[in-house]
């Protein structure tokens, strides 16, 4: 079994290299495609290039979910079915849980898996402990709070002879991926990483010309990294153990699109009725 995992990136500097580092632990190839980043994150994606880090190319266009289809498409040739891939190996994540691992204990008819993100924040007692540097490699032991919920959205399809993942802006992954497991894989998401980090990161969604033409980062509203700040009594303070994680609810999306489906149909019955 292999896996594959697919990298879109931009403007990633302080945390990519850790990211690809650990991908590499489980990982047979990591195909990156930079979306236009000019923080110097794209030169450190090509240095680290290696029979595993595949810099594929740097794309200057808007961004969509369909990029992560031509990233697929132009490499699925290596891949054979029963292999897996990790098709949105997001650029502040980690894997709290060895996919291999987990990936191989699925039963055979499981063709998608989701991950259960735990979701972690500065809070504004962190601030007035420390002084973050914008190295997530010299400031990570000082993130330890965690948000008391969860999100939850598919992070592998299996491979199989009749995948087919067409690049629209709605195609987030094949629509014929087959059943979703029960379990949830654990991932460790680092969104929010320093004050420099975080005002960077309002100031590219707030300036990007999908947000004026109303298409994507609708949801962000702040302007200033102080607004994303937390409280720790609002918070989960991350003591390192399993039992943490796995008691945190989450919600899961897939679920929750077919559950909306399935009311619509029905409705639309009572209606037709």
């Amino acid at each position: 079994m292999n896996i594959f995992a697919i990298m879109l990136v931009k403007d990633e500097a302080d945390i990519v290299a850790s990211v690809l580092k650990d991908a590499e632990t489980w990982a047979d190839k990591i195909f990156v495609l930079d979306n236009g980043s000019t923080d110097g994150t794209w030169e450190i994606i090509q240095s680290l290039a290696d029979d595993k880090i595949i810099p594929w190319k740097q794309y200057f266009g808007p961004y969509h979910n369909g990029l992560r289809a031509d990233v697929y498409n132009e490499f699925k040739h290596l891949s054979k079915p029963g292999d897996w891939w990790c098709f949105k190996l997001d650029a502040d994540e980690f894997y709290a849980e060895n996919p291999r691992t987990f990936l191989e204990k699925q039963r055979k008819s499981t063709g998608l898996v989701a991950k259960k993100s735990l979701d972690y924040y500065l809070t504004e007692e962190d601030i007035h402990e420390y002084n973050f540097s914008g190295n997530f490699e010299q400031d990570k032991n000082h993130i330890k709070y965690l948000k008391s919920t969860c999100w939850s959205e598919p992070r592998f399809f299996k491979e199989k002879k009749n995948i087919k993942w067409v690049s629209e802006p709605n195609a987030h992954y094949p629509s014929n991926c087959g059943k979703l497991s029960n379990q949830t894989i654990l991932v460790k998401h680092y969104q929010f990483r320093s004050p420099q980090q975080m005002q960077k990161r309002l100031d590219v969604r707030n300036a990007t010309e999908m947000k004026k033409n109303g298409l994507a980062f609708r949801h962000v509203k702040e302007q200033k990294w102080q607004e994303l700040l937390k409280k720790r009594a609002d918070m989960v303070f991350d003591d390192g153990r399993l039992e943490t994680y796995m008691n945190l609810p989450f919600r899961n999306t897939l679920s929750e699109n077919w559950l909306k489906k399935l009311l619509r149909k029905i409705k639309s019955r009572f209606v037709l009725m």
